[in-house]
Formats: structure tokens, sequence, C-alpha cells
């Protein structure tokens, strides 16, 4: 029996066809995956099903029920609700008011008692730990994501659609989102599950279905599939080695950091990087990795110790004096920190170049547009519709590399990268992980933050993990098995 289906969906944007002829199939009580590189087709195809694209031509339907299209609200009222992986919470309001927005009881005098004492109830039902009183700001995004939820089965939802939630997560919080899940599943609900983690669909769907260039591949059980399969599906083509070999050939050290401290952020934190290798920095989510990065990168205030780039000391009072200096700074947050989102993608690499592109004072768009091409060549930055196409609108790999080809307009010396690959797939990966070692072969450094451990062991020459805010241990390449990781990052 089908819950919720799409026959047919094809949809064209300027210069890009997102969706040709796709189907699709929910059944009630069922995890179902949708898998596809990024640019594949998912997100279009689940703003479909949301109602908040229309398509070209083919239809949906719930039940058996034909559903509108160009109406969320409508779609949200018959039992179907989008968690995308932009929350959609008011930061302001508390969670129960968050959880009943625009179907809020007793209006036009709100019976707030009785919204909390519902609230409290769904939020108890999902097993999440939040007071229903509680702003939504001062919650972490784990417990966000359950508000959502949350909200979603106070609309009687018979279907839900979670946008690549496991993002942000750390381990524990996954599997306590997928604790969630199954309970779902257990009373009925249908669950289309987004996410580049394969490890997860084998983990908690049922079935899959896989998109490559806007087409439907395959949809198939996930008992008796295997990563490999799913690979060759999502990017038509073996990928032989996840992660590329390295050959790392240290020179100098390039950056030496003693006893950086920035309380209560982290405390006493030593790591050398050499050029032409790349150093992982590991830990828990909440160890401190990324405020080093910020620290390092002068765009965390108060900061003190001893901090040295090619042998010579440094104290970079701004973002700006570690760029001069050859820093180039990758933030684990693109969309929203990286990115001018609605900006053309050529403007975006050389948004930090223009001084050099000036004459007089005065942009020469003749002399930016040569340059934002080659970079975006040099990079392989893949924009359908040409450099004009606004950056938001490309895939999270063509993002990242769109990022570093930006940083690399000018001389650097040092890269930081904190979760160079997250939210993107397999493929856009292999291509990170090669960009990855060409940079090094060329001489530069690279300090590496990333919460995907197997990357940390697959892509690191040495590991430096951190525990509670401090320099646990360092690892050689040979040493670092993720046993000896998980040790040192869980007990320091």
């Amino acid at each position: 029996m089908s819950l919720l289906s799409a026959a047919g969906l094809s949809k064209s944007f300027p210069g890009v066809r997102a969706l040709e002829g796709v189907d699709f199939e929910l059944r009630p009580g069922e995890v179902h995956a949708l898998l596809g590189e990024n640019g594949a087709g998912k997100s279009t195809l689940i703003k479909i099903l949301g109602g908040a694209v229309v398509p070209d031509a083919g239809e949906t339907r719930l039940e058996g029920h034909p559903l509108p299209f160009g109406d969320p609200l409508a779609v949200r009222r018959v039992g179907i609700n989008v968690v995308y992986q932009e929350l959609t919470l008011v930061p302001e309001l508390t969670a129960a008011e968050n959880i009943f927005l625009g179907r809020e009881q007793g209006r036009p005098l709100l019976r707030r008692r009785d919204m909390a004492r519902a609230a409290q109830a769904l939020l108890d039902g999902l097993g999440a730990r939040v007071a229903p009183g509680v702003p939504v700001r001062a919650l972490s995004v784990a417990q966000q994501q359950l508000v959502e939820i949350a909200r979603a089965l106070a609309n009687e939802s018979k279907a839900i659609i979670l946008d690549e939630p496991s993002a942000t997560l750390s381990d524990p919080e996954v599997e306590r989102l997928f604790t969630v899940m199954r309970g779902l599943r257990a009373r009925g609900l249908g669950i289309v599950y987004i996410s580049h983690r394969l490890e997860e669909i084998f983990a908690v769907a049922d079935r899959v279905t896989v998109l490559r260039d806007g087409r439907t591949v395959a949809t198939s059980p996930v008992a008796g599939l295997d990563r490999a399969q799913l690979i060759r599906w999502m990017v038509g083509r073996e990928l032989t080695e996840e992660f590329p070999p390295r050959a790392p050939a240290p020179g100098d050290a390039v950056l030496e950091v003693r006893g950086l401290s920035c309380p209560p952020r982290f405390s006493d934190v030593s790591l050398t990087v050499r050029r032409g290798e790349i150093v992982g920095l590991a830990g828990l989510v909440g160890a401190g990795r990324t405020s080093v990065a910020l620290a390092l990168f002068g765009a965390l205030p108060g900061a003190r110790g001893e901090v040295r780039l090619d042998g010579r000391p440094v104290r970079f009072g701004s973002p700006a004096d570690a760029i001069d200096a050859g820093m180039g700074y990758v933030t684990e947050d693109r969309r929203r920190r990286g990115l001018f989102r609605m900006l053309g993608s050529g403007a975006n690499i050389t948004i930090s170049y223009l001084r050099s592109l000036a004459r007089l004072g005065i942009l020469s768009p003749g002399r930016e547009r040569p340059v934002a091409a080659a970079a975006a060549k040099e990079f392989d930055v893949r924009a359908p519709a040409g450099l004009g196409q606004p950056a938001g609108t490309l895939s999270g790999g063509n993002q990242q590399k769109l990022l570093l080809a930006r940083l690399l307009l000018r001389p650097r010396r040092l890269l930081v990268l904190d979760e160079p690959t997250r939210g993107i797939d397999v493929g856009a990966k292999a291509e990170i992980y090669a960009l990855m070692n060409r940079l090094t072969a060329q001489g530069l450094g690279i300090l590496m933050i990333s919460s995907e451990l197997p990357e940390v062991l697959g892509m690191s020459d040495r590991v430096v993990v951190m525990h509670e805010g401090r320099t646990a241990g360092e690892l050689s390449r040979a040493q670092a098995t993720p046993e000896r990781v998980m040790e040192l990052a869980t007990a320091g």
C-alpha cells in the first residue's frame, strides 16, 4: 500500500534540468532513504512533495488522493511535513509556541497552559529533554530538530521528510534521532530520510531510492545492498578508493602553536603543521576544535599563547591580518559564514581580491571576469547557468570548491579547513580530497578539522586529538586507529 507517491515528476530551472520523469513511493511504517550526489535532484523532489515547488509535469498523491502543488500549508494540513536542514523555528519563541505556531489553541485568547501541556506530551513522546517554555534559541541543534519533529506530529503527520538531519549532530545525538525515527515508524508513520552518510542508510532505512542527474536510477530494499553498490548507483562509476593515497614529504614547520588558550573555550593547546602535510584535528563535538581554528585566524578575541608562522611569532587582531600573512580558513558553515548566497558564483570567488582588480578604486569587470573564470576552471567549479549563477544555488561540493578557489587567488602558506566535506556526496568528497592532495604537493600545510573519523584517518598524516578544550595527544598515521583516537577523545 502506498502512503505518499510521485509519478513522472519533471522540473526545469533556468539553465538546469533538475528532475526528469522521477517516480517515488513511500509506504506506511517505513523509513525510505533518498540518496544522490549534490545536484542529483533530491532537494527539488522534497520541495515538490512538500508543496513548495510546482513541477512542470507529473503528479503527487497521499493515500491515493492528488496533492496540491505550490501550497505548503495545504500539504501540511493533509499530513505531510518537511524538516529542512535549515531549521525553520522562530528563535525568540518558546518550544511550545513554535510547535503550535499557526495552530495556536484558543485564539484570540491563547490557552498557553494547554499548549504547554500538549507540547510537553509531544516532546516526552520523542524522549526530548526540552521544557516547553524554553526559548528555542537556548536549545542545541539536536533539541531544535526534535521540536521540529514535535511540530510535525502536532500537525497529525502521516509522512515526515527529514532533510540531512544528522549533518550537525554528534554520534550520540544521531543515535537518539534514530531511536525517535524507529518509534515513529512503529506508529505507522512514513519517513523520507535524506543523508550523505551511507552508514546511516544501512542503520535506519528499510528501502532506498537513488537519483542521478535528475532521474531515478534505482529503488531497492536496503537489506542485501552494500556500500559499493550504492556508490555505483549514485556516481555512475566505481570509486576504487574512498581516500586517495597520501605521499607526504613534510618540510619545515609552517605553523607552530604552543600553549594557546582562550578560557573557557579551550586551554593549553599545542600543535605543529609542516609544509606538505595534512594534520587532522579530531575530537568530539564541543571539544573546542572550531574555537582553536577561529583563534588562529584572528576571529576569536582574547586568545593568548605562542603562535608562529614560518618560524616568526604572529598575533592576528583580525581575519584580515591572518589573510595578509598567508593563512586561509574555510568555515564549517559555508552557507551562513562562507558564501554570499545571492551573489554570483564568480563574484564569490573574487570578493576578497577586489583591491587587486580595481584601478583607481574602480572595479573593472573586464579584469574580474577572466580571473574568476580561470579560478573556477582550475578548481572545477561547475555552475550550470554560468558564473553569474547565485552561489547559494550550487551543489554543496561546488560551493566548497568555490571557497577554495577564493582562498587560493592569493598566495597561501597554510589552510585551515573546518569540516571540508560536510553535507556533500561521495563523488564530491573524492574531488575535495584530490584537491587537498594537490595543494599539499605544492607545499601548503593543511590543518583539517573533521567529525568524520574515517576522513580523519584516511586523509591525515598526523592526528592531534582534543578532549574538553585541551590537547589530549598526537598520533602518527600508523598509530591513528579508530580505537586510539576515540580513547583520547573521550578520556583525554
